[in-house]
């Protein structure tokens, strides 16, 4: 009897937790067939992530969304005609395997038509920047980079009320680097490096659209809530995010020293991949405040360019 009761009991546990932990696989297809309309007379050719072949390419690409104890698997497909591509991510350790799903001692690319199949087990809530590190950085500026959003269980939970969430992943494009020479580069499985020009970006953009058209964090009649936002630096510029005094800032997850609250600018400071996620309280804030973006060349320290986003809409 006593036998049957603890193997109850450990089922009931498995029932239990299977809900909170589990195995999610995902596909990523690699793309070079994206479009992003700069305005509405010009538009570039971009790379991407999507999740499905009909999928249009966005930037940021494919989110991967889990929570804390899930072991994800992805299934990467390599669709696009140019070099091989890989997935990685500074934060968070892939383990790559082969066809045979053998986890391979030294990661390879992924070439033209083939599979890369990739798993991570999510130890830590926050926003974790991926892209491809093939011909760095020229696949991460064409667009091959998306977001992995990890969460507690606990948000998962009916009795948590969800926060209102805002995402800002901020980049620049040069658009000498989206030309058909070298977007169109014939696939070479040797993955031989592309010759790509200085570096010199002519759009400054947050979510794949021009930040200078950013609407707000939060409509002004729901300014008594808290929000969470999540910034990202998926460019090769150094970008800051200064708030107005009156919003009450708490970092949620990311790196502390980003953080200039000392100087009482309320400024946060994002290098090139990196990520913040920040607790914010608009309350006091009055509809004319503005938040301005800076886009910093990182060698001479020098503002490329300024957006101002109103805090409120």
């Amino acid at each position: 009897m006593k036998k049957l009761f603890t193997i109850l009991v450990f089922y009931i546990f498995l029932l239990w937790i299977t809900p909170l932990f589990s195995q999610k696989e995902q596909l990523i297809i690699g793309r070079t067939t994206g479009i992003l309309f700069l305005n509405n007379k010009k538009s570039i050719r971009t790379f991407g992530f999507t999740n499905s072949l009909s999928g249009q390419v966005t930037l940021p690409g494919h989110i991967i969304s889990a929570k804390v104890g899930d072991s994800v698997h992805l299934d990467f497909w390599n669709i696009s005609q140019g070099n091989p591509v890989s997935l990685y991510c500074k934060e968070i350790d892939f383990l790559q395997r082969d066809s045979n799903h053998e986890i391979m001692v030294k990661k390879e690319p992924v070439h033209h038509m083939e599979h890369g199949y990739y798993s991570f087990l999510a130890k830590k809530t926050g926003t974790y920047l991926y892209y491809s590190p093939e011909n760095y950085p020229f696949h991460l500026q064409a667009g091959m980079f998306g977001l992995i959003i990890i969460k507690s269980p606990n948000t998962y939970s009916q009795s948590v009320t969800s926060m209102e969430e805002v995402l800002w992943c901020s980049h620049e494009i040069d658009t000498e680097w989206h030309t058909d020479d070298l977007m169109g580069t014939e696939y070479d499985p040797s993955n031989k490096p592309i010759i790509i020009p200085r570096y010199a970006p002519n759009y400054f953009c947050i979510n794949g659209e021009n930040s200078k058209k950013v609407k707000g964090l939060l409509d002004r009649n729901n300014n008594h809530k808290t929000i969470l936002i999540r910034l990202v630096n998926a460019g090769l510029y150094l970008h800051s995010v200064q708030f107005p005094s009156k919003v009450k800032l708490q970092i949620n997850n990311g790196i502390d020293s980003n953080f200039n609250q000392k100087t009482k600018e309320n400024k946060i400071f994002i290098a090139s991949g990196e990520t913040i996620e920040l607790l914010a309280n608009l309350e006091d804030v009055s509809a004319k405040e503005k938040i301005f973006y800076q886009f910093i060349e990182p060698e001479t320290q020098k503002e490329c360019f300024r957006a101002e986003i109103p805090v409120l809409y």
